[in-house]
């Protein structure tokens, strides 16, 4: 095992190396007492405001959220909740302002997106990079809800990849100023919004590095296009934004100079959990409708639900929500620690949650029958509505890509000493024995997942078995393909999988572990059943993504779609 591997701070950047770091998801986290408690009353009003104020299906009719709905939001409180006190807001550590944000989308799917848009990436640059003298001057009016805020990155030719943007800011020598020239696409609250993060180029040295920039509305050159037409969400503004000569003063730069590209990143970070967050509380919505329907809708004098094929459908409601509550509030809890690298785990979060979400859609539909392909019912707005959750914060497969390289990164390397070792044994000994006794470790032992309830072994050996069998994947793909790795897109999205359920995996055998030593066996039986019929699924679809790394059709795959390109499509006819 490389030597500095105890020194990563992130559990699924130590997972790929072969370190299982038990102390950094053990226990589940519980909320503190205090917090939890003002957590409640939030939910409650919130839930009131819901019941009297908002129609989500006019909200989608209509294309717009009314403007006394955002008011009562900020009346709240709720677009503050991140910021702190000293500002303004609550001060809402990440794991409540992610239950809200779970609440929310439960309610209506365009208001949580406006609602992540200002709080969970639109001002968040502010609180993790501002100056003093920033958070002062544009917080409490974030937090009050008298502006709204966006987070301006994407451009016609720069979606996943950030590096291509072409939008720059231009130092003005005589007056230290930024001249802003350029446009973005696909702005959330960007017909709304008064105040933005905005990502240009910059010239720093000889060199265009990406710098970030608090915009306002009000500054000459500014404006927004019209508002987008889209699938679903529509209540939500989402419009293109124009820089034209747009005067920036040089204390708008938010964090240092060429230094963007870490800002966005770390924004990005965050904002994925809120989505997950939001997925949750869609599920949940969900669920609950297909429950009541299926209760109450009969065929051949019996309902629906007993039906074991509905019943199937049912229970992977109930998995992928507990999976998800166990995941998200887990890397929320990293979050608040504050000292813990969570970008991994937080794309994982992403990626699960919004394939769950649109599953759960999928099938809510299903339950429903016809009435569901219907828009006098909310199940057709759901499945539109839950469709962008996986092209938002990062498309799946970028992500998938994202998940597999970062986690292989230290790993990486640590084997590219070990190569620079063999060339030169005798005054890299070190190295080379490090790298023998990690070798004759993994054939005699694996690293465990210690002081867990016996009731979990099972599911603890799964665990461990394949967390070494992620280990040795790595290290047999890098030794394989090397820099190339980067360009293997099949077998990164298997490890990416195998990566997504071990996360999941440790995260429900947290929770449960948590749980029984809290309360005992008997009051947690249902949550046990959950839990190892979820871990049952996972090591199944491990071990198959495992196995697919050196045994696949991929070949085939990639020429088919190779022939494709060339003939445009499909070429083949019966009667030609």
């Amino acid at each position: 095992m490389p030597n500095n591997e105890k020194e990563i701070s992130s559990f699924m950047k130590c997972l790929f190396a072969g370190s299982i770091e038990r102390e950094m998801v053990f226990p589940h986290p519980q909320m503190d007492k205090e917090e939890a408690e003002s957590l409640k009353l939030i939910l409650e009003s919130l839930r009131q405001f819901a019941a009297d104020n908002i129609d989500a299906g006019e909200i989608d009719r209509n294309q717009e959220i009314p403007a006394e709905v955002i008011a009562g939001l900020a009346e709240l409180g709720l677009l503050g909740m991140s910021i702190p006190e000293t500002y303004g807001g609550y001060g809402f550590s990440a794991t409540a302002y992610n239950r809200v944000f779970e609440e929310i989308a439960g309610i209506d799917a365009s208001i949580a997106t406006t609602f992540g848009g200002h709080q969970s990436i639109g001002l968040k640059a502010l609180l993790l990079f501002g100056t003093e003298e920033q958070k002062k001057r544009f917080l409490p009016k974030l937090a009050s809800g008298e502006w709204l805020a966006g987070f301006a990155l994407t451009e016609p030719g720069a979606g996943s990849d950030a590096a291509c943007i072409k939008t720059t800011a231009v130092k003005d020598e005589g007056s230290g100023d930024y001249i802003l020239n350029g446009n973005k696409i696909w702005i959330t609250n960007g017909g709304i919004a008064h105040y933005f993060t905005v990502f240009a180029k910059t010239m720093v040295g000889d060199a265009e590095k990406i710098s970030a920039f608090a915009v306002t509305r009000d500054m000459e050159g500014f404006a927004s296009g019209r508002k987008e037409e889209k699938l679903g969400i529509r209540g939500s503004s989402t419009t293109e934004l124009t820089f034209d000569n747009v005067r920036i003063p040089a204390e708008n730069l938010i964090g240092p100079l060429g230094k963007g590209f870490k800002v966005a990143m770390e924004v990005l970070n965050s904002g994925r959990l809120g989505l997950a967050a939001g997925c949750i509380g869609g599920i949940k919505r969900l669920t609950e409708m297909s429950v009541d329907y299926a209760k109450n809708r009969k065929q051949f004098n019996t309902p629906i639900a007993k039906f074991e094929m509905i019943e199937e459908k049912i229970s992977d409601m109930i998995i992928d929500t507990y999976v998800l509550e166990s995941m998200v509030y887990l890397t929320t809890a990293l979050i608040d620690r504050g000292d813990i690298d969570y970008s991994v785990e937080s794309a994982i979060c992403k990626v699960y949650a919004s394939e769950a979400v649109w599953r759960t859609a999928s099938e809510a539909m299903q339950i429903a029958g016809g009435i569901g392909y219907s828009p006098e019912y909310p199940y057709e707005r759901a499945l539109r509505d839950a469709r962008i959750n996986l092209i938002f914060e990062g498309t799946n497969e970028v992500l998938r890509s994202f998940i597999a390289l970062a986690g292989m990164q230290e790993h990486g390397e640590y084997l590219k000493e070990v190569g620079k070792a063999l060339q030169s044994p005798l005054s890299q000994l070190g190295v080379l024995t490090d790298f023998a006794f990690s070798r004759i470790r993994r054939t005699v032992a694996t690293e465990r997942l210690e002081d867990v309830d016996a009731g979990l072994r099972q599911e603890v050996g799964k665990f461990e078995e394949y967390a070494r069998e992620l280990n040795i994947a790595v290290e047999k793909v890098l030794t394989k393909h090397k820099k190339d790795i980067i360009n293997q897109g099949f077998i990164l999205e298997r490890l990416a999988n195998m990566a997504i359920d071990l996360y999941a995996m440790a995260a429900v055998i947290s929770r449960l572990d948590t749980a029984l030593k809290e309360y005992g066996k008997e009051k947690v039986s249902r949550e046990l059943q959950i839990g190892k019929a979820f871990c049952e699924i996972a090591w199944r679809r491990i071990r198959r993504n495992r196995r697919q790394v050196e045994h696949n059709s991929d070949p085939l795959h990639k020429s088919i779609a190779e022939n494709a390109y060339e003939s445009e499509g499909y070429d083949f006819d019966l009667i030609s």
